[in-house]
């Protein structure tokens, strides 16, 4: 099923502000069956949905969100001034456990939840992984973790964390001794990380492709063995690759 094969990237970051509660609604609405968000930490070590550390392209805010409290933090908007003006200006940062009820709320969807480096860095690989295994509890078998940080998945993996995924920095990788020795569900990668050569149909875990919103390239690189292309415009791309024969 084509649904099964695109991520909505950010949620449905085309339209609306990124990693906010309205733009992952709005990807399912529109028929994702996966979204993808991002985790960084506030100062109480609360995790929130959100890409920068600092907050001046995403709120508007000179400040980094980890030098802000949760009830802090609730003072602010994630609009993306930017790129979209004021238009969603009043935008909460939404917190992990909007998503847990998001996820609870809609039990065909899956979410790839991506542990940032600077979050990882913030609070500890232990610490983040309890906080995050804690309040995901309720969704574990709808929310897969994923990093660049590979140290947290292994972690992850060996505290028998159910879905796991690692973003590769870069192809080779994969040869690594951490990356080969996990077992992991997914890998993730920049289309323009894969060597031309590269074999994809012999992978153990199932290759998501990002960035990617034009339905002929989600063609090809399908055809290449890419199970998955992650897009910031999940409507145009459901639309567009429903018209492919793939």
């Amino acid at each position: 099923m084509l649904k099964d094969r695109l991520v909505a990237h950010r949620g449905f970051q085309k339209l609306y502000p990124e990693n906010t509660l309205l733009g992952l609604s709005k990807a399912i609405e529109a028929g994702a069956h996966f979204i993808e968000t991002d985790i960084q930490f506030s100062a109480d070590y609360q995790p929130v949905l959100y890409h920068d550390l600092p907050m001046k392209r995403l709120s508007g805010v000179e400040n980094l969100l980890s030098n802000l409290t949760l009830a802090e933090l609730s003072q602010h908007s994630c609009f993306e001034p930017q790129r979209l003006g004021d238009k969603f200006r009043g935008e909460a940062i939404a917190m992990l456990l909007d998503l847990v009820a998001l996820l609870k709320a809609n039990p065909q969807v899956t979410a790839f939840v991506e542990i940032k480096r600077t979050a990882v860095q913030f609070a500890g690989l232990e610490n983040t992984f309890s906080i995050l295994e804690s309040q995901l509890q309720p969704v574990q078998a709808q929310a897969v973790l994923i990093s660049f940080d590979y140290a947290v998945i292994a972690y992850a993996h060996s505290k028998s964390y159910p879905r796991l995924g690692f973003v590769l920095q870069q192809w080779s990788d994969l040869e690594s001794d951490v990356v080969a020795s996990t077992e992991v569900e997914f890998l993730f990668c920049d289309q323009e990380k894969i060597p031309a050569d590269a074999d994809l149909g012999n992978l153990s875990s199932k290759l998501v492709v990002y960035e990617v919103d034009n339905p002929d390239v989600a063609a090809s690189l399908f055809a290449r063995g890419v199970d998955m292309v992650e897009t910031f415009d999940i409507g145009g791309m459901l639309d567009g690759l429903g018209r492919h024969a793939l």
